[in-house]
């Protein structure tokens, strides 16, 4: 099952809304229930019948192909448009695994009794597939265009891992236009946060990024930073901070997200509101040597910085999307 199945476990920050779904979806809905047990006079004896009902996290049907197993054997089925599929198997008890793709986690349910000429009616409620990460080093830039007072939250479902300068139900600090921070008579570039969040699979769309080798990973960033946008400081910030940590391997996957993508997972709340907000968060994957991955050249979003701005910037080291590709 190891090589039919690729569990997926995974990363970053749950904004509040997102993690009521969370909970109802992972903790209210059992991944697996019995609907129903009923007498079918259409098997042999000594013959049961399972029929799956497949849905997703939000109850839709799901139509694409499933593998599944149950004491050793193992198979692909297509459900139909209402998803689900049936399977005639010997009476007896059996446990049964099935996974759909790495967008879902993998249900495995205890041990059902399928009585002779008896149908038994599962539903199996996929959830969705969670990467669980560190965020690390997301440093904010304010850009306001005379001196003014800011108030900065971030809403995170777990807890921040470290701040600078200290959060205390926020951020309250004097930004000038040059991006100066000022707070309690101390000076600051930017406000600096790292913490613990989770994304979903299902979000990320891996097969778009960039292969890089270590060699080139200089002129990479100095290419990509400029066409996002960001300044000759905010690059040198993110280049001196990333470089030297991924020049340990010799070639990495990187995707990135941008604004709304990574704004759901760790939410910016600024007063006064901006007039422009740039948020930009680096995925990279440590690549083995010998493991060729195609993918296509991911489209990057850049900065307007009319007005009063904010940009950000942050990333995570995991290890998941590069299986999953090709």
């Amino acid at each position: 099952m190891k090589k039919l199945f690729s569990t997926f476990l995974g990363i970053i920050l749950l904004a509040p809304y997102f993690a009521a779904a969370h909970i109802e979806t992972r903790e209210s809905v059992p991944a697996y229930s019995i609907t129903s047990t009923s007498a079918d006079n259409t098997l042999r004896k000594g013959e049961t019948k399972f029929v799956f009902t497949c849905l997703d996290p939000v109850n839709k049907q799901i139509t694409k192909p499933v593998k599944y197993s149950y004491n050793g054997k193992e198979a692909t089925v297509t459900p139909d448009v209402t998803g689900k599929f049936a399977l005639k198997i010997p009476a007896g008890k059996y446990k049964f695994q099935f996974f759909v793709n790495g967008n879902y986690e993998e249900i495995y349910t205890d041990s059902i009794p399928g009585k002779s000429k008896t149908k038994t009616d599962v539903r199996l409620n996929f959830r969705d597939a969670l990467i669980q990460v560190i965020a690390d080093k997301p440093v904010i830039y304010l850009y306001p265009t005379k001196e003014t007072n800011v108030s900065v939250k971030l809403d995170l479902e777990e807890k921040m891992l470290f701040t600078y300068p200290q959060y205390n139900n926020g951020w309250n600090v004097t930004a000038n236009p040059g991006g100066n921070l000022t707070q309690n008579g101390k000076t600051y570039s930017y406000l600096f946060w790292e913490g613990k969040t989770e994304i979903k699979k299902a979000d990320v769309n891996y097969k778009e990024g960039f292969v890089v080798s270590s060699e080139s990973l200089l002129a990479f960033f100095e290419e990509k930073l400029t066409k996002m946008g960001l300044s000759s400081k905010e690059q040198q910030d993110f280049i001196t901070y990333w470089v030297p940590r991924m020049s340990k391997v010799n070639k990495h996957y990187i995707h990135f997200l941008f604004n709304n993508e990574f704004d759901k997972y760790a939410h910016l709340t600024i007063s006064p509101k901006p007039d422009n907000t740039f948020r930009v968060f680096m995925i990279w994957d440590p690549l083995e040597e010998d493991k060729e991955i195609i993918v296509k050249e991911q489209q990057l979003q850049s900065i307007n910085r009319t007005g009063f701005s904010v940009v950000e910037w942050g990333g995570t080291e995991v290890n998941y999307f590069t299986e999953e590709i090709n």
